[in-house]
């Protein structure tokens, strides 16, 4: 009986063995096909923008499965059910669909918050927030706060400017910038982008590529993902939901997954 259990434990670290030398041999790949520096290692912070999508459950399931923390940056009309409901109320049926799946995407919302990801505001619409008047300017961001507040676990809260604009160009338009500090946010960049928003990089492993080029080029921080599809209030990135789990594991090989506050020092737990 003791030899059994002998063999069956030397077998077990065999496999462990066997693994881990096929896993340092495909890193050390990965690391000549990308020029990564040698022994180096990288903070990684993943974020998605444009959600929540029919497809943000599946990538909770990836985040949770490989416990790596996340921030999602959420559209607020996304999520702001009521006006459905005031439809579907006055006899709308395709308002009352839009109603049944609002509030699953509030399940959803609700569901990023328990599993411990932080939540940001992508503003209440997608807009080019420069081109706004004052007025308008000051009002779609309230309104996103508004419907988010609840969902928020940080002082300031985040925010996420739709195309950046009012971030990157914010020495000429300095007015969206001080908006989003008089509401309480503080904007959240992304030093590496995956550029999965762009059909022609949704195939093969372009995304990974983008993504593993930039960090081996010398860049450690947040890299922006898409989990909506600003367009459509229902749709969801499906190729970047599916192919996550397989761009995780060559990620880690120069990359250690972080919380957004080991990044943003700013950022206080409520």
């Amino acid at each position: 009986m003791n030899f059994i259990i002998k063999l069956l434990i030397s077998s077990v670290l065999l496999s462990v063995f066997l693994l881990s030398s096929a896993t340092a041999q495909d890193c050390n790949y990965y690391r000549a096909k990308y020029h990564c520096p040698v022994e180096k290692r990288f903070k990684l912070h993943l974020s998605f923008d444009d959600g929540v999508g029919s497809v943000t459950p599946q990538v909770l399931d990836t985040l949770k499965r490989e416990r790596i923390p996340a921030t999602f940056f959420v559209l607020g009309n996304k999520v702001d059910c009521q006006p459905y409901r005031n439809r579907c109320k006055a006899g709308d049926k395709k308002s009352c669909q839009s109603l049944q799946l609002c509030q699953q995407r509030r399940q959803t919302l609700k569901r990023i918050k328990k599993e411990g990801h932080l939540i940001g505001s992508h503003s209440y619409e997608h807009y080019h927030h420069s081109k706004l008047s004052p007025a308008e300017l000051q009002s779609t961001i309230k309104r996103s706060k508004q419907i988010l507040q609840p969902f928020f676990t940080t002082k300031p809260a985040p925010f996420r400017l739709p195309y950046g604009d009012g971030w990157f160009n914010q020495k000429d338009q300095p007015q969206v910038m001080k908006a989003l500090k008089q509401n309480g946010f503080t904007h959240i960049g992304w030093e590496m982008s995956g550029f999965d928003w762009n059909k022609k990089n949704q195939h093969g492993t372009k995304i990974l590529d983008n993504i593993m080029t930039q960090m081996c080029s010398g860049r450690n921080g947040t890299v922006l993902l898409h989990d909506g599809v600003f367009e459509n209030e229902h749709e969801g990135r499906i190729f970047t939901a599916k192919h996550l789990k397989e761009w995780i594991p060559v990620l880690r090989c120069v990359a250690d997954f972080v919380p957004l506050s080991d990044l943003n020092k700013k950022l206080k737990p409520l």
